[in-house]
């Protein structure tokens, strides 16, 4: 069971509020009221423009009556597609901040990032019918408000419409109903009370919903129920630098003591009015039906959450501080379109197109009312040849009828009857081109985008009024996409302070990664945005178009960047992946050109454009040391036929030979030295030399020629 207050647990239904509290709590209800008072008109323009989105006017007596043309809802019906037709995509991409050698993490942590704002953000939040809420607040009131909030705990939590239901909500709402069959000042209502308190044991007893629901509910907010209680904000456009915000949530008695812990005993009752729109009047009804206003008042200087109740003295609750919150104080995130320079509330469609609005139907009803007059009449002389019974005949008549008439013979029945228009319709004077145009001019509407042809155009007409379309319609979607790249960031700071890693494992699967850092130092390595343009409706016919023209590129660069890498020249190929980046970037394509490359080999891994490169580098070399290799075999051959022709020209061919394998190394030299030498040859004519000229015999040939 969650824990009680204190001062629950001492007296239930009883609570005591000191002076102090009296009066801070007073002060704050004294700026609601202010800013309440100064807003007053722009809150009745909100409502009388809602009653023109319905169709409803007051007509001669006072009543509502419906338009013949509801064009405010049309225009808005058309314009909704253009502006928000999808979910939107959030994209957690690395900075440059981030060292190669975390990049891998830092990846897996923007993959990680981007599935929990998915899932948590925009699946489970509804994020997409909150937004689409929006635009139709800003057509009709000229801003729109979402409020996301943190919810774990649902005593604890920010006032929240769209919770998150779970076991928590159920056994708080047993709580007050046993302290409602213990008070005895509702005796009256036991009967009744005990019958809802065995619903909720028994509901409770199936547990199907979760014990503890956790997430990031979404709420959309009415115009008028925020308040920037600054006075020095004179735009609504600069809420964020507001001193404090209110933001005002209607409750019945028994959500209010469920929520608080104690039953209201003066708090003002309201009601809401049969068949109005709009907010509740202060009224006396029964308990069951009546509503309280409870202000959540959001403190930004002193970073402090107030809860006052109207009629009730003090806060609902000790006022309290957000462990959640970070660098962004408010919750409540602003769409606003059509701003004006000097005005607090921008203009809103419904006014701009108000006065021409009515002018079409004053001439639809124009054009009805004259259709009616022209139509064709039929005129019988009273007193005439005609009878009474003719007359009767005549009016009656089916078909081809044949009427028998009395009248007088002879006389045509034209002296008596008269058949005609009284009145001639001239098509021209009911044409309501100019009026459509003057609003296809203020909203950025054309016929492509309603769905029908005013005017048979021409196709450079038709493109002009596109691209115009195109142009007014890129501005909005990019409006609400500031408001998404606010929401985006904040959204992923409350995650990274209050999910866990097994939580986040949970969600995005168990390879998810999840740092332990401070936020600022996240926020240093990672960004959060919303992807350009994916909000808005897909044009197949043109991302087809653009794919075409793109595909070349791609396939280029993944070529140009794989042949590069093979050749070892990294460098070049990371200067053509930014190049191809650049140009996608220019294209406001979402594509990563990493994706479609070889992936680089972890640490430790071997590079396969390395090893490729270092086995050429080995073949190049190899290549070359056959050659040289076959260079030294010829040149060996030829050695060897000049020895073998030294050999046999020489004069001792035996010692020569020997000689040779001596050099060789297949001989010894001590074999060559112990051979006896030839005795020389000498012509009778000289005498024989002297033991001193002689030269030994291997000197003389000891070396045979060899190349």
């Amino acid at each position: 069971m969650p824990k009680q207050r204190a001062q629950d647990q001492a007296e239930p239904g009883k609570r005591e509020v000191s002076d102090e509290d009296k009066k801070l709590a007073g002060d704050w209800k004294t700026k609601i009221t202010g800013a309440l008072a100064r807003l007053k008109d722009e809150f009745a323009k909100f409502e009388k423009n809602r009653r023109l989105l319905a169709g409803k006017v007051k007509g001669e007596r006072d009543e509502k009556e419906s338009v013949r043309a509801n064009l405010h809802y049309a225009n808005m019906a058309a314009m909704i597609p253009q502006v928000y037709a999808k979910d939107p995509e959030f994209a957690v991409r690395p900075t440059l901040a981030v060292a190669p050698d975390q990049l891998e993490a830092v990846k897996r942590f923007a993959r990680t990032g981007e599935a929990m704002l998915t899932t948590v953000l925009v699946k489970r939040a509804d994020l997409k019918k909150q937004a689409k809420r929006i635009v139709r607040s800003n057509y009709t009131t000229s801003v729109g408000w979402i409020k996301c909030s943190y919810q774990e705990d649902p005593t604890r939590a920010p006032l929240i419409e769209n919770k998150l239901k779970d076991t928590q909500e159920n056994i708080a709402r047993i709580e007050a109903l046993l302290q409602n069959i213990e008070n005895p000042e509702m005796a009256s209502q036991h009967e009744l009370e005990l019958a809802q308190l065995k619903q909720a044991l028994a509901g409770l007893e199936t547990q199907q919903e979760v014990k503890v629901a956790k997430g990031l509910p979404v709420d959309f907010v009415l115009s008028e129920d925020i308040l920037v209680l600054d006075s020095t904000v004179r735009t609504i456009t600069d809420y964020l630098r507001s001193s404090a915000m209110a933001h005002r949530v209607w409750m019945t008695p028994q959500q209010y003591q469920i929520r608080f812990g104690y039953a209201p005993k003066t708090a003002k009752k309201y009601s809401e009015q049969a068949g109005q729109s709009g907010q509740p009047q202060g009224a006396t009804g029964s308990e069951a039906s009546c509503l309280l206003c409870v202000w959540e008042i959001w403190d930004q200087d002193a970073n402090r959450i107030y809860y006052v109740c109207d009629g009730e003295d003090g806060f609902c609750e000790p006022p309290s501080s957000p462990d959640w919150t970070g660098k962004r104080w408010y919750p409540f995130f602003l769409v606003a379109f059509n701003e004006i320079d000097g005005s607090f509330y921008p203009l809103s469609d419904v006014d701009l197109t108000d006065k021409l609005v009515k002018e079409y139907n004053q001439n639809r009803d124009d054009q009805v009312r004259d259709r009616k007059a022209c139509l064709p009449v039929n005129v019988i002389r009273k007193g005439g040849a005609l009878t009474d019974d003719d007359a009767k005949k005549i009016a009656n008549r089916e078909g081809s009828d044949v009427i028998m008439v009395e009248g007088v013979g002879g006389q045509p029945l034209t002296n008596d009857l008269f058949i005609g228009q009284l009145g001639k319709m001239d098509a021209a004077a009911y044409d309501t081109t100019s009026t459509r145009y003057d609003m296809e001019r203020l909203l950025g509407g054309s016929d492509s985008s309603t769905g029908s042809i005013t005017k048979a155009k021409t196709l450079g007409e038709a493109e002009i009024l596109t691209a115009a379309l195109r142009g007014r319609t890129d501005e909005r979607r990019d409006t609400i996409e500031d408001m998404l790249n606010e929401l985006g960031p904040y959204a992923m700071e409350i995650m990274l302070r209050k999910y866990s890693l097994a939580e986040v494992q949970a969600i995005a699967g168990p390879e998810a990664e999840w740092p332990r850092m401070s936020i600022e130092d996240i926020f240093n390595i990672v960004s959060v945005e919303v992807r350009a343009g994916s909000t808005g409706k897909p044009n197949q016919a043109q991302e087809q178009e653009r794919w075409t023209k793109l595909l070349p590129i791609v396939n280029e660069a993944v070529a140009k960047v794989s042949e590069l890498r093979e050749k070892g020249q990294e460098a070049l190929a990371d200067a053509v992946i930014e190049l191809t980046r650049e140009t996608l970037r220019r294209f406001d394509e979402r594509i990563d050109i990493e994706q479609f490359l070889p992936k680089k080999p972890a640490e430790g891994e071997d590079d396969p454009a390395q090893m490729k490169q270092q086995l050429m580098a080995g073949k190049a070399q190899m290549e070359e040391l056959m050659k040289q290799l076959k260079d030294a075999t010829a040149k060996l051959e030829k050695g060897y036929v000049q020895a073998a022709a030294s050999i046999a020209t020489s004069p001792d061919p035996q010692r020569s030979a020997l000689a040779f394998g001596v050099v060789l190394g297949e001989i010894s030299p001590e074999a060559l030295a112990s051979m006896p030498r030839p005795e020389p040859m000498i012509p009778e004519s000289q005498e024989p030399p002297g033991p001193e000229s002689q030269e030994p015999f291997p000197s003389q040939h000891a070396e045979p020629v060899l190349q």
